[in-house]
């Protein structure tokens, strides 16, 4: 058997590493104190980073050079703790935790240790889990797998419980994040119906509500805040934390906190506390509540209660369990240690597979996902989440959809708006981002068809791929990261540039050219945003103004429009998509006016395309009788894109078309 394997419970408040020692039993691995949990609290000490005791213990004294609670910012591209002018990101924090553990491990067993389980919530959405999994190959650890939380304390309570069929709950409350799931243990396989949860609920919301009453006494009665002193925070904080613990064992105890000079002594008991975070609890119930009824499982069927995690040693907790389930909840697992020593087991049977060796326990396990993944479509005008694979799917998991279709002319790419969550409106969801597939043959609209598969894996991590069915081939795709939202899109605040391509051949001399600059300003006055800019190109004439949103430099560059010579449409065309360029999340928009016929039409053609396939639009407006209209037409990105005036230009028909386009870099438009 592999021993190099462990499993790890990387905690908001406390962490675990376990193994399966050579008799097939899991066994937690102590650290270098001799303490079964190592705390998750990280200290930098000049070039020295500290993790577990030590570090905790400084909080007081070095509040700013201590981490805590890193767990809850994992995937947060926002947050980051700065120390000597170097930002550290919630999963490279989460790696010096798991470095630490895997040191320890490797001096308590004597050998390597490199490859790993790490459980998380089974709440954690796919930014959550990708950023596990960095975390662990930071820490030189190769992450076999990701198992939920729950998951991992059936598979330890499982274990114990292999003879028989049992219909179990796990209510896991650890220091950070909260999980509910029902499990149908059968013997050898360990099935999870369904779960919810909330990965910003946990042991410190209690922690918290502890310290802002017994702040708010400090405040009544000094006038002092000592929250507004971040070493006094901290040991308020630690005080707080020691009567909560004490609570659980006694019926009332006094706190003692001194700050500036003034003392405080707080006398707390159960009932108040219970009283002052019965809101919190209420959370864990609702959620308990949601997965039975989702489940259509009465509470009287639960055979068994597994409390994990820390904080369910709150005699309020097991009260829950007492009211809701009419039992006592399982007490032949320490809710401390569950959730690594199921991980140690999954670590050991993953690892036997992969090598094709013996496993040495015969438990299986089949997870669910914790969140449905949907795809943002666009319906009557407004942003919808249209769910792909819904909550609760057992995972691995996979749904195929074959009817997408491009919907210009030599488009190469499509764009999709990808959210996990339950909610019809994707802003309340969590949002994955934007996905672009390219390298799609350039055709006409609607020729190529494509279908997009999206998975969940076994770490309950999103995939995507799509292929085009016209010759077989898989898309490459990647994950687009611009400036663009998805609030951007539901409130219309597309970035756009916007090309107004001139027409300043002889033939626009006089009154042509005095209606195009005309129309070429109430044009910019009607579409003008703060997102949007605009540059001018005139053919012959070059450049007037690059993109701007700046109205006196618009306005100048349009009125500088002069009529000089022939009509090098190419060359204006050519220009205007080198100003613009290609910016990601940015919509390209090339509006050509003329009224008379381009020196080089092939030229002309050419560069339309290049600017087409590009994913910019075309818009053509033809002024006067004599233009080639169908050739115009057949320069615009699609006929509508055409427009033809016989005298004056009007283009705010057009323009309200544009800007009501999510197109690039938008939503799947959904069909009624």
């Amino acid at each position: 058997m592999n021993n190099r394997a462990v499993g790890i419970d990387l905690g908001t408040t406390f962490s675990a590493i376990a193994h399966v020692n050579r008799h097939g039993v899991p066994e937690i691995l102590h650290n270098a104190e001799g303490d079964r949990i190592t705390p998750s609290v990280i200290l930098f000490d000049g070039d020295e980073v500290i993790v577990g005791n030590y570090a905790r213990q400084s909080a007081v004294a070095f509040p700013d050079q201590v981490v805590e609670f890193v767990k809850r910012h994992m995937g947060d591209p926002d947050y980051a703790f700065t120390w000597r002018g170097e930002r550290y990101t919630a999963e490279r924090l989460s790696s010096f935790i798991l470095a630490r553990l895997r040191h320890d491990a490797e001096l308590r067993l004597g050998h390597p240790v490199d490859q790993a389980v790490i459980t998380v919530p089974a709440y954690f959405g796919d930014r959550e889990r990708r950023a596990t999994i960095r975390a662990g190959e930071l820490a030189g650890l190769e992450v076999l797998q990701l198992v939920n939380e729950p998951t991992a304390a059936a598979y330890a309570y499982g274990l114990a419980h292999s003879d028989r069929r049992l219909n179990c709950l796990v209510f896991d409350l650890g220091g950070g994040t909260f999980d509910v799931t029902l499990v149908d243990i059968d013997h050898d396989e360990i099935h999870v119906i369904g779960t919810a949860g909330d990965h910003q609920l946990g042991g410190k919301d209690w922690d918290d509500a502890l310290v802002a009453h017994a702040a708010g006494v400090f405040r009544e009665r000094y006038g002092l805040d000592p929250l507004a002193d971040p070493a006094a925070t901290r040991d308020l904080r630690q005080k707080c934390v020691s009567a909560k613990i004490s609570l659980s064992r006694r019926p009332r105890v006094n706190l003692f906190f001194d700050h500036q000079g003034r003392i405080l002594r707080l006398g707390v008991s159960r009932e108040e506390f219970e009283a002052l975070t019965r809101p919190l609890l209420a959370r864990t119930e609702r959620l308990t509540l949601r997965v039975l009824d989702e489940a259509r499982v009465d509470p009287g069927e639960v055979d068994a209660v597994i409390l994990a995690g820390g904080s369910t040693r709150m005699p309020m907790v097991r009260e829950l369990v007492r009211r809701v389930f009419g039992r006592e909840p399982a007490t032949d697992i320490n809710p401390d240690e569950c959730v690594a020593l199921g991980a140690a087991l999954s670590a050991a049977l993953e690892s036997a597979r992969r090598t094709g060796e013996r496993p040495p326990v015969d438990l299986r396990a089949h997870d669910v996902t914790g969140h449905s993944l949907g795809m943002v479509v666009l319906r009557d005008g407004r942003l919808h989440n249209s769910p792909i694979i819904r909550r609760n799917s057992r995972i691995p998991c996979e749904r195929t959809r074959d009817d997408y279709a491009t919907t210009r002319d030599g488009q190469t790419s499509i764009d999709l708006w990808l959210v996990q969550g339950e909610s019809p409106d994707p802003l309340a969801c969590n949002v994955l981002g934007h996905f672009e597939f390219y390298g799609i043959p350039p055709r006409p609209a609607g020729e190529s068809r494509l279908a997009v598969t999206y998975r969940y894996n076994a770490n309950g991590i999103v995939e995507v791929e799509a292929m085009d069915l016209g010759t077989g081939q898989n898309l490459a795709h990647r994950l687009v990261a611009g400036e663009l939202t998805l609030e951007d899109l539901a409130h219309g605040r597309v970035p756009l540039d916007v090309a107004l391509v001139m027409d300043c051949s002889g033939s626009m001399y006089g009154a042509h050219i005095r209606e195009a600059r005309k129309a070429a300003r109430g044009f910019v006055s009607r579409a003008f945003r703060p997102h949007r800019r605009f540059a001018v190109v005139a053919f012959p004439g070059g450049v007037k103004t690059e993109p701007t949103s700046d109205p006196e430099r618009i306005d100048a560059a349009i009125a500088a429009l002069t009529p000089i010579g022939g009509t090098p449409l190419h060359r204006g065309l050519a220009e205007a998509r080198r100003v613009l360029g290609e910016k990601v999340g940015v919509q390209r928009v090339f509006v050509v006016l003329t009224d008379g016929h381009p020196d080089d039409p092939r030229a002309a053609a050419a560069e339309a395309e290049r600017i087409k396939r590009a994913g910019g639009r075309v818009i053509t407006v033809g002024v006067g009788r004599h233009v080639r209209q169908d050739y115009l037409r057949r320069l615009a990105s699609r006929p509508a894109d055409y427009r033809f005036c016989d005298q004056s230009v009007e283009l705010e028909e057009t323009f309200l078309n544009i800007a009501t386009e999510l197109s690039p870099g938008g939503p799947h438009r959904e069909e009624p």
